[in-house]
This record gives C-alpha cells, sequence and structure tokens, in this order.
C-alpha cells in the first residue's frame, strides 16, 4: 500500500474565509447557470433529479491504468458535490454517504451494455455516542478511526457482483474516513485516511472517503455549451472555479486488470467500459408489503463526463424535471440503443448550433457519427469516430460476440495502452492516447477536448480562439500518482 499523501491546504483563517465565501458565492451562481452570466460546474448537476437528492449525484467517473502499478486498474465514482472546507466554526457539518443506498462502480467486457462486474458500496451509520445524542466529533481531537471522539462513524459492506447476480462479499464493517471537520478536531487527517484504506482479497485496495473535488474544470468556456458564447467575461475574470477550495466524497478501488478483462485475459480482451451507478431502497406498492424485500431503484448514473453539456447544451434551468437528462440517470446502458431519441440526440448535439448562432463558427454537418461514437462505441476505425485507428472500442476485444455489442453510454478504457510518461491534459486530441476520452484520468481537462471534438476535431480543425486563455488559472491541485492519488480535503482551523 502506497503512503504518499498530500497534506490537505491549510489556508491563514482570513484566505480561508475569503476562499469559503467565494466558494459558496460561485457555487450558488452555478446553480443557477448561464441565466445569471455565471456557469455551472458541470458534471456535477447533471439532471433536476440531482438537485433534489445530493448524496446521491454523481460528478465524476475516473477509469485508468494505475500509474504506479501497470497490472491494476484503478476506477473511482465521486459524489456529493459542493462540500464546504470543515472548520472549528462549522465542526458540526457533516457530509456522510448515503445509509441503505447502493454505491456501485460497473464494468462491461463484452459490450453488451450490461454490467459483468459490479463492485457494490453499502453504508451504515455506527453511532457510538452516548444514547445517540450530542456531536457526531468532538469534544477532544480524533486521532484514530476507533477514537471515542470520532461518536459516528460510517461502516460499509463492498460486495463483487458477477454477471447473473453471484455476489461475494469482499469487505464487511470497513470503516470510511470520516467529514474532514478542521484541524482542531482532526489534526492529522492524513493519518485517518491511511487507516481507512483497505487490501482486498485476491489483490487490490479501496478507500471510501472525503477528498478534495479532483474535477479540472473550465469555467471560462461552459457557456459555449449552454448559450454559445465564452464567459463569464471573457478577457476579465480569471478562471476562478469553485471546485479548487471544496470537497467531494469518493469511492476509490483498484483491483487486477484479469479481474474486469474478458475471460481475465486483458492482453487478448483489453477494453471494459465503466461507470457508475447510485440506488435507493425502496418498495413495490403493486403488491403486499408483507415480507417483500426492499427493491432498489437507479437514481444516478454516469459514465462519461459532460453528457448533458455536450449532447443536450443543458444545465439546471435549462432541462425540464422528466426530460432526456433525468429519463438518461434512471435507464441502464444496455437499453440506451433501444432510445430512438437518444440515439438521434447523439447524432446532433444542441452545442456547435449554439456557437453558430452566436459566433458565426460554421456548426459541422450531421450526422454526427464521431459524437454517437465518442458517448456509445468508443474510438474505433471503422465505426464514426473519426480519429483513424481502434482504440477502445469493444470490436478489439478478440472474444466478444459482435451481434451482442450494442451501442451503450460507458466511459470506454483500453486496459493494455502503455501509460504516458509525459501525460497531456487534452488528452487524445493532443496525441496521449492513454488520456481522454480513452478512460479518464484525474489530471485530464475534459472540456477543452469535449469542445474541440464537438466543433469538428479531428476531422477539421476546431475554430482559432474557441477557447479562451484565463488571466488567472485558479484550478484544483494535480493528483498523486500513487494509490489513492485524490488528495485531502481542504481544511481550516
Amino acid at each position: 500500500m502506497s503512503a504518499t499523501v498530500r497534506q490537505p491546504r491549510r489556508f491563514p483563517r482570513g484566505r480561508l474565509a475569503a476562499l469559503t465565501a467565494t466558494a459558496a458565492a460561485l457555487t450558488a451562481a452555478s446553480l443557477w447557470g448561464p441565466l445569471t452570466g455565471s456557469s455551472e460546474a458541470g458534471g456535477h448537476i447533471d439532471a433536476p433529479s440531482s438537485v433534489l437528492d445530493t448524496a446521491a449525484d454523481l460528478t465524476d467517473v475516473y477509469a485508468f491504468s494505475s500509474p504506479d502499478n501497470p497490472d491494476m486498474v484503478t476506477l473511482i465514482a465521486n459524489v456529493r458535490p459542493f462540500e464546504m472546507p470543515g472548520t472549528a466554526a462549522n465542526a458540526l457539518v457533516d457530509y456522510p454517504f448515503a445509509t441503505g443506498a447502493r454505491y456501485e462502480i460497473h464494468t462491461d467486457a463484452d459490450g453488451d451494455g450490461a454490467p459483468d462486474t459490479t463492485y457494490r458500496w453499502t453504508f451504515r451509520d455506527d453511532d457510538r455516542r452516548p444514547f445517540g445524542l450530542g456531536p457526531k466529533v468532538g469534544p477532544a481531537p480524533v486521532t484514530s478511526l476507533d477514537d471515542r471522539s470520532l461518536g459516528v462513524r460510517q461502516k460499509y459492506d463492498l460486495e463483487r457482483v458477477t454477471a447473473g447476480g453471484a455476489s461475494r462479499t469482499l469487505l464487511s464493517d470497513a470503516i470510511a474516513a470520516p467529514t474532514n471537520t478542521g484541524r482542531f478536531l482532526m489534526p492529522d487527517y492524513g493519518k485517518l485516511r491511511a487507516q481507512a484504506i483497505r487490501e482486498l482479497p485476491g489483490g487490490g485496495q479501496t478507500l471510501a472517503s472525503q477528498v478534495a473535488d479532483s474535477f479540472k474544470a473550465d469555467t471560462q468556456v461552459f457557456g459555449l455549451y449552454t448559450v454559445g458564447t465564452r464567459g463569464p467575461v471573457p478577457g476579465w475574470l480569471p478562471d476562478a472555479q469553485p471546485l479548487s477550495v471544496l470537497n467531494v466524497n469518493s469511492l476509490i478501488i483498484q483491483v487486477p486488470k484479469s479481474e474486469v478483462a474478458l475471460k481475465g485475459d486483458p492482453a487478448r480482451n483489453p477494453v471494459i467500459g465503466v461507470w457508475a451507478s447510485v440506488s435507493r431502497p425502496g418498495a413495490d406498492l403493486g403488491r403486499s408489503l408483507a415480507k417483500q424485500a426492499p427493491t432498489f431503484r437507479q437514481v444516478s448514473r454516469h459514465g462519461n463526463p459532460h453528457l448533458a453539456f455536450t449532447v443536450y447544451g443543458s444545465t439546471i434551468g435549462l432541462s425540464r424535471p422528466g426530460g432526456p437528462e433525468d429519463r438518461f440517470q434512471a435507464r441502464a446502458p444496455k437499453d440506451d440503443h433501444l432510445e430512438n431519441e437518444f440515439l438521434a440526440d447523439t447524432l446532433d448535439p444542441v452545442p456547435p448550433h449554439r456557437i453558430q448562432a452566436a459566433q458565426g463558427y460554421p456548426a459541422p454537418a450531421t450526422p454526427r457519427t464521431d459524437i454517437q461514437a465518442l458517448f456509445l462505441k468508443g474510438i474505433g476505425k471503422d465505426n464514426g469516430a473519426k480519429f483513424g485507428f481502434d482504440l477502445n472500442t469493444h470490436t478489439m476485444n478478440a472474444d466478444a460476440d459482435p451481434s451482442r455489442i450494442v451501442m451503450a453510454e460507458e466511459l470506454r478504457l483500453n486496459l493494455m495502452t502503455p501509460i504516458t510518461a509525459a501525460p497531456r491534459a487534452m488528452g487524445l486530441v493532443d496525441g496521449d492516447r492513454q488520456g481522454f476520452p480513452n478512460g479518464r484520468r484525474l489530471n485530464d481537462n475534459i472540456d477543452g477536448p469535449l469542445l474541440r471534438m464537438l466543433e469538428g476535431e479531428p476531422a477539421q480543425p476546431s475554430p482559432p480562439g474557441l477557447l479562451p486563455k484565463p488571466v488567472v488559472a485558479l484550478e484544483v491541485a494535480d493528483a498523486q500518482s500513487t494509490f489513492p492519488y485524490l488528495n485531502l480535503p481542504h481544511a481550516g482551523p
């Protein structure tokens, strides 16, 4: 297990207050979207339903060959956007995982849109306070996960579910790292997080923890998706995205590539599709509730980043409840190819038309088979993608049945792509075949590549000056090169 950990960014009290106030203001503005001249942190609120259930709001999914162990693959799902840094003044703030819900990361090895391997986390509260009363943390500092000052801990079971529903419990009653409540109550959060890392039977490791948000956003270009212009005010405001001082919850798992590859052979079958989902328990009211086991309903889904932005040019304020964004959240990838409206939408994405109307850049001709391939097929030589080579389509798997491969929205990863010695943030459009959309690394920038592809790359150059250069870039810190990669959550006094 790797011990390299970046300590949380520790701000002086005055600077932390200013940054927190700025983050709060920008976050509030982000929820209103371009209707107020500002922009949403894309990928963090993808549909109206997401606003109503923040604990189930999947913000980002990452999948990449582990740079510290090339025989392993790392899968990450982040949830609960816009968590404010903990301080002594707001020590009662708590951002737990939802108890009873199923948090799942799925992998599809044969291309049929159904999961072949699923990693499932289920959380419960371990309340050790007398009579369940009093603060969850304190009054003394928390120095270990077993410390009685950590009055309420979250424990979880981790299962590995294979095609057909067979389940194997990998961990029982594992302890998640808590919400960071600041340096006074948690003077060494890195130590707490290290204690929460668990080894997995058969190889690999996992962590459930609050972390610093890893999403590298370009806030000046969000307007290109939604109204066709750059913003908020190009050439004046810095690219000061609020996520650079905010936290999220993260599920991180590293497993052998052979565990997720078709027939256990990543060399022969290198491509997997990856997505995450959150499901809530309920009941079937159409039959008797007596002795009825909970029925789990999917309430959130995330694979490729920015689907709502890229296809619909939508965000909160522009999308309607029950619209295509909400329907996508509830649908399984195996059913995507049955939704003719969705397939048609991927062939005619909205943003290029808005950019043409607002700035005069001609929208590439439709049908956009390249955009449909990006989200539903992977990058292939003859499947509509314009890169001219096979990279991460399921047809590359020698043991996959071509007749069963369907169009399904998944983040596709070639497990055998060599790890890049000098990664390029723009990924594939800048010649880095290991970068997005070949999976997604933590330090990949997705806004620029997606907009460049929407405007025609690589088949034709995107318009010069499409992406503005920020006056000042206040970006999230780079992720680390050793497990668990993500930085410790921001915290103050």
